[in-house]
């Protein structure tokens, strides 16, 4: 709760930074057009899917891109909306592929164990092309190139400990031992009724790392064009603010705010973490009137993630209660029998 105030206080400490009067003039003659800023994010998210689309197909789970899009920006929703989101998110993804695309819960949690894993080695390779890329607008005493080297690296050894770990084929495993010593009767049944999941899980993730290699590169390059995307939304939100910014200058700044925002994912969309990036990496850009500029920015940002936040809600309401009357139907088979005997 502190931590969450603490962002709160962040967030209200970037406007008041700045002229709100100044704030307000500059999204009025952005007007209308402040409808595009929902577009870039909905391309980012379907790219990401599109991955994730690949990784379920070497698990022979063949689920359309489109309809998988519907499930992730449900549970989208959740992600952005509450404190350690990203976690109740990924349960709920294996929950909607069981009851929806009657995908069982190791395969559904073997593909986003595959995917979390080609998602920080993408975005390591992100933030590396972005140090590459960035090259040419960074000043020679510039920090910013440096770190993102430094953050690509890591990444990219992370995945690669990932995907060595996966390998193992005992991941799950020893995820139910360690939870099987909780000292207490109901979590403990409840762990017994499931060890064949964990073990199978095991199983599915070793069989797409090994058996699906041309597939993972394929989801790989997928969820790699949407790390270029949310930066490609970066680049559109400040062009209809009349910020002039290429796009190798917000690669200079883009992924390292991306990088603190997951890494920050216990708090609610990164609020005030990603906000004060924002602020003071436009700041030093060198824009005229920054910090307005910048305000307005974050403004914009957020009400992009509003839109799409009540887009997932009505989408994942709308889902379970989908679900409900689809498990609450009678079968076929049951319905004419009761009628016979009747």
């Amino acid at each position: 709760m502190l931590v969450f105030v603490l962002s709160v206080g962040l967030f209200v400490r970037v406007l008041w930074m700045a002229n709100l009067h100044n704030v307000a003039h500059l999204l009025a003659e952005v007007g209308p057009l402040a409808l595009l800023a929902v577009v870039p994010y909905g391309i980012a998210v379907t790219l990401d899917t599109a991955g994730w689309a690949s990784i379920l197909r070497g698990l022979e789970a063949r689920v359309a891109t489109w309809r998988l899009l519907g499930l992730r920006l449900s549970t989208e929703a959740v992600h952005l909306s509450f404190p350690g989101g990203p976690i109740l998110a990924e349960g709920l993804k294996v929950w909607f592929l069981s009851r929806r695309f009657g995908i069982a819960p190791p395969e559904g949690s073997a593909s986003l164990a595959v995917k979390k894993a080609l998602q920080i080695g993408s975005q390591g390779a992100y933030l590396l092309t972005a140090a590459v890329a960035a090259g040419s607008v960074l000043g020679k005493d510039s920090v910013l190139r440096p770190i993102l080297f430094g953050l690509g690296a890591l990444t990219t050894l992370v995945s690669v400990g990932m995907v060595a770990v996966l390998l193992s084929g005992r991941v799950a495993e020893r995820l139910w031992r360690l939870l099987r010593r909780v000292p207490l009767a109901r979590v403990q049944r409840w762990m017994i009724a499931r060890e064949v999941a964990f073990m199978d899980t095991d199983q599915h993730v070793r069989s797409v790392l090994q058996s699906h290699v041309p597939g993972l590169v394929v989801a790989f390059l997928w969820i790699l064009a949407g790390w270029f995307a949310e930066a490609g939304e970066t680049w559109v939100l400040l062009r209809l603010l009349g910020v002039n910014l290429s796009f190798a200058a917000v690669l200079a700044f883009e992924p390292v705010v991306s990088f603190a925002r997951s890494a920050a994912f216990f708090i609610p969309a990164g609020l005030g973490v990603q906000d004060a990036g924002y602020m003071a990496f436009l700041q030093k850009a060198g824009i005229p009137d920054a910090v307005n500029e910048a305000a307005a920015f974050v403004l914009l940002k957020r009400f992009k993630e509003i839109v799409w936040i009540a887009v997932g809600w009505i989408l994942l309401l709308a889902t379970r209660a989908r679900t409900r009357e689809r498990v609450q139907a009678p079968a076929p088979a049951a319905s004419e029998a009761q009628r016979a005997s009747s």
